[in-house]
């Protein structure tokens, strides 16, 4: 077996048996977007032009003792490098589909029941959507772009999509939300502060509005500082929704519409005084993580209240000054696509399928890094 499916190559990282890939990639693409595992693993980027004809001037920086993980764009030139390697002796295989293949993975994980949460996981993104199946009714929040993932999910649940919740404008990934309300006659919910300029129709969420689905309830928080509009919703009173405002390890950066210190206000306003009467012990299941590293035992992405109010950097700055001194340092590049994706996500544009996929190339910047 010379090949290895994007499933596979997950369920062996996460079992720490990956120990050495070779990305024939560029090496802008390689920094940019890499495959990463919950642990280090060591990874050597020599570009396909590069390797092809002079391999043998390579062959010492490969490792004789483990297998090699060939990995390129699409499949076809790692298929082809782990043949020249196995030729010379070394255990490679190819990474089938390339990173193409691996974009497009996502795992499921069942969080509870009664109302049963499930998490979808998209592995190389990060992007994380939840379906909420209550009854015979079924809620989404913030859908992925491959909506048949969702929609086949709540259809194998014998559920009924009836509401789909934005928290917020997404700007590093292309929504599936509005597609997800056409195809099942759901209602869209999303903030009218972010979606004034939008092309579709939607209900506009305000605050302190309960949504009901089978037996169970939804709190609507606005909670503005990631973008004006950002939401979070209470499920039954055990489960935040937080979208991008707090996540696993950063919170959300604040700078996405160019105006960093204005919503750096709003921040600021959430999380202190917003977020003040929610107990420590509501469980967070937030939209995006960083990395795989933040998939716990049972693969979930999830934290406490709590937990982010103790460990979060920007928490410990309880005085706006040092807040926003901490925001302006902590602010990693914002990459032009994302001011593409917000349009296509308003309606505004409508890019073929590829280029949706070049949109969402690369790791979501979305959170804060650690201030330098």
């Amino acid at each position: 077996m010379f090949a290895i499916s994007p499933e596979e190559l997950k369920k062996r990282i996460d079992l720490k048996k990956i120990d050495f890939i070779f990305d024939l990639r560029n090496p802008d693409e390689f920094e940019a977007w890499r495959i990463e595992g919950k642990t280090a693993i060591p990874a050597l980027n020599i570009p396909q032009p590069d390797f092809v004809g002079e391999e043998e001037r390579y062959l010492e920086r490969f490792p004789k003792d483990v297998q090699i993980v060939a990995i390129c764009a699409h499949g076809d030139s790692s298929r082809y490098s782990a043949e020249l390697l196995r030729g010379r002796g070394f255990d490679a295989v190819s990474l089938d589909g390339g990173m193409d293949a691996w974009s497009e993975l996502y795992e499921t994980h069942r969080i509870s029941e009664r109302p049963d949460v499930y998490q979808i996981f998209r592995v190389a993104r990060g992007c994380i959507s939840h379906l909420l199946v209550s009854g015979s009714e079924a809620v989404v929040i913030d859908a992925v772009r491959h909506v048949d993932r969702l929609v086949g999910l709540a259809y194998s649940l014998n559920a009924r999509i009836v509401h789909v919740l934005d928290t917020h404008l997404q700007a590093d990934h292309i929504s599936g939300g509005v597609e997800i309300a056409r195809r099942t006659g759901a209602e869209y919910h999303i903030s009218p502060d972010d979606a004034s300029p939008a092309t579709f129709s939607y209900q506009p969420l305000r605050d302190a509005e309960v949504i009901s689905f089978g037996r169970s309830s939804i709190e609507v928080h606005l909670s503005p500082g990631h973008t004006p509009g950002s939401a979070s919703f209470l499920l039954d009173k055990r489960f935040l929704f937080t979208g991008d405002t707090i996540m696993k390890t950063s919170i959300g950066r604040p700078d996405l519409g160019g105006r960093a210190e204005e919503w750096s206000r709003l921040l600021y306003d959430t999380l202190f005084h917003r977020y003040e009467g929610l107990p420590d012990d509501l469980i967070i299941l937030p939209t995006h993580a960083a990395s795989l590293r933040e998939q716990d035992e049972e693969g979930i992405v999830r934290t406490t209240l709590g937990e982010a109010r103790r460990s979060s950097d920007l928490y410990q700055r309880k005085e706006f000054p040092q807040f926003l001194q901490f925001v302006k340092a902590s602010l990693p590049e914002s990459p032009e696509r994302y001011q593409e994706i917000r349009k296509v996500n308003l309606g505004m544009i409508d890019p073929d399928e590829a280029k949706r996929k070049e949109l969402e190339i690369g790791k979501n910047l979305c959170g804060m890094a650690k201030a330098a």
